[in-house]
């Protein structure tokens, strides 16, 4: 017995280490929506402040963005202290941008909440209180500015907020405008109002448009109005789409619209292959006890070859979804151990590393990296984006060794034997992955491929089988005359 309770103590010693470095557990979703566990995919590396970066830099106040320019540095929006502070992922501080200059003279911000980097190094800052977005060279030079647009029909009292911008590779600016619901305000390379671009759909409740049938105007005119929701984040992908971030599934509409993919008209592409596991975090959030509620996604971050990672303030989580919005994988948490968050508000990734930035107390930007299962996803991912089967189906079939319930994985190797043309394969590795869509596709190439080979042996034996009966009738026929002559 004490055998045994030592042997109990030394093997809780051992572990405890490993638990208090990963503070929450991994899990996924299957074909029917329900939480299934899984290894965790990204690990909590460090988590850092201004202090770590820079003692003199002070602490945040009220921070509300994170970026990551062309050039891999990584920008802070410290809102409540008018400045932006620039660093790379070594934590090496590169400038405190609180002001640039202006025709000889210096202008500053006036709580700044988003930021934008484009491919030539220009930056674009929301200037939200001073109702602009600037626009400075690399060596922090005034080069224009974005004033409230002359639109008709805006209200007298209208006042131009930008909150988030970012900026495509013609020009075109997008702007998230606090109090806006027609959809992102859209500028020219110079500056100019040219229209709106998206609209986040907003659907209703038959329950209650049945009761406001039977209302008196008044009553209808104190009914909660059926307005679409502000956009919450943003980000744009390397072929020029913009990924958006609103709360509409929260407000009762169509909960697929909680993240959009919007083509350069302005209309949602984005590709739900698993109409069970909808993109909107947690799907029986209801089993989270006091967490309750929906995710709400408040920032959204592109990655390539069509991943992108949207971040849940409700909870401190990061879901990670493919081009066909397949759940990756999940990570995070609510709370102040490393690798979870209090109030998760922006996302960021460098590499293959997600950046969060958490806006409690101090404020604090906890890094993650990839494990070696998270690192093996993203391998199976690119590659089956890219054709390279023979990649892909080696990171799949290494991935199934560390998880069997990673559904994604079993699809991936029966969609590649099936583009192999081993449709029996496929449909038995599609199977396993509850991919519907494809192994209906295998099972008709194998019936075409079993008929193919099956149908002229069918047809032979019955021709030769209808000539012996031919040649049988004959020569009965024959006997038969012969017997009556």
């Amino acid at each position: 017995m004490k055998k045994f309770a030592a042997l109990l103590v030394a093997i809780i010693f051992i572990a405890t280490p490993v638990l208090a470095d990963m503070p929450y557990q991994g899990y996924n979703y299957n074909y029917w929506g329900l939480h299934v566990p899984a290894p965790v995919a990204m690990m909590p590396l460090r988590t850092f402040g201004l202090h770590d970066i820079d003692p003199g830099l002070g602490e945040m106040n009220d921070p509300t963005d994170l970026h990551v320019d062309p050039e891999n540095n990584i920008l802070l929006v410290d809102s409540g202290n008018d400045r932006i502070i620039i660093f790379d992922k070594d934590l090496n501080l590169n400038r405190v941008l609180d002001g640039f200059n202006r025709d000889g003279g210096r202008d500053t911000f006036n709580r700044p909440t988003g930021i934008f980097v484009t491919h030539n190094m220009e930056l674009y800052v929301a200037d939200t209180d001073n109702h602009r977005i600037v626009v400075l060279d690399q060596d922090d030079n005034f080069v224009r500015e974005i004033l409230t647009p002359e639109i008709e029909g805006l209200e007298d009292d209208f006042l131009f907020l930008p909150l988030h911008v970012v900026v495509d590779r013609g020009g075109r600016v997008f702007v998230i405008v606090q109090r806006v619901f027609e959809g992102m305000m859209q500028f020219n390379a110079q500056g100019e109002f040219i229209g709106y671009f998206g609209t986040i759909g907003v659907g209703f409740n038959l329950i209650e448009e049945f009761w406001r049938l039977f209302m008196t105007q008044e009553q209808r005119a104190v009914q909660q109005l059926f307005i679409p929701t502000e956009f919450q984040g943003m980000d744009i992908d390397e072929y020029g789409f913009i990924f958006t971030t609103n709360l509409v599934g929260v407000a009762g509409a169509a909960s697929s619209d909680f993240v959009m993919r919007l083509n350069p008209r302005g209309e949602d592409v984005l590709v739900n292959f698993n109409e069970n596991v909808r993109i909107n975090g947690d799907q029986n959030w209801r089993s989270f006890g006091a967490l309750g509620g929906p995710s709400v996604f408040v920032d959204i971050a592109a990655i390539s070859h069509g991943m992108y990672v949207a971040l849940d303030s409700a909870r401190g989580r990061v879901y990670t979804y493919d081009n066909e919005g397949n759940v990756l994988h999940v990570v995070g948490g609510t709370g102040a151990l490393q690798g979870m968050m209090r109030r998760a508000v922006s996302i960021a990734v460098i590499n293959d590393d997600y950046l969060v930035l958490d806006a409690h107390g101090r404020g604090r930007i906890v890094h993650f990296t990839p494990t070696e299962y998270g690192a093996l996803i993203s391998t199976a991912i690119r590659a089956r984006y890219d054709g390279d089967n023979a990649t892909a189906v080696e990171a799949w079939h290494r991935l199934v060794e560390i998880d069997e319930n990673f559904a994604l994985a079993w699809s991936g190797i029966g969609r590649a034997a099936l583009a192999a043309g081993d449709n029996i394969q496929a449909m038995y590795y599609l199977r396993r992955g509850m991919d519907i869509r494809y192994y209906s596709v295998a099972f008709r190439r194998n019936r075409l491929d079993v008929m193919q080979d099956t149908l002229p042996n069918v047809l032979t034996a019955g021709a030769i089988l209808a000539g012996v009966i031919v040649v049988a009738r004959l020569v009965l026929r024959i006997r038969k005359k012969g017997a009556v002559a």
